[in-house]
């Protein structure tokens, strides 16, 4: 039997390089996301929370998934349930 040389382990590697930071590729897809929430908070988090489920569902199959995107939607989710819903006093 033959041992692999390193050169032919190389082969076979897929190598990434990203452009940007990966906070900063998540904060991009959260501002271009946030337009399409919507104005009304208490709908928001509905929203969102259907979106990730699609999220988790596309990357169950690995078709269509998008890490940055998941990340952005988790952020956004964060964000409305931190976020006191307007005429209501807080608890």
């Amino acid at each position: 039997m033959k041992c692999p040389s390193p050169e032919n382990r190389r082969l076979g590697r897929i190598r990434a390089a990203r452009s940007e930071e990966r906070d900063d590729i998540i904060a991009g897809r959260t501002a271009a996301l946030r337009p399409f929430l919507g104005r009304q908070p208490e709908g928001q988090s509905t929203t969102l929370r259907r979106l990730l489920r699609a999220e988790r569902r596309a990357a169950g199959s690995g078709m269509g998934y998008d890490a940055a995107r998941h990340a952005a939607l988790r952020r956004l989710l964060a964000e409305a349930e931190a976020a006191p819903l307007p005429g209501k006093a807080p608890a």
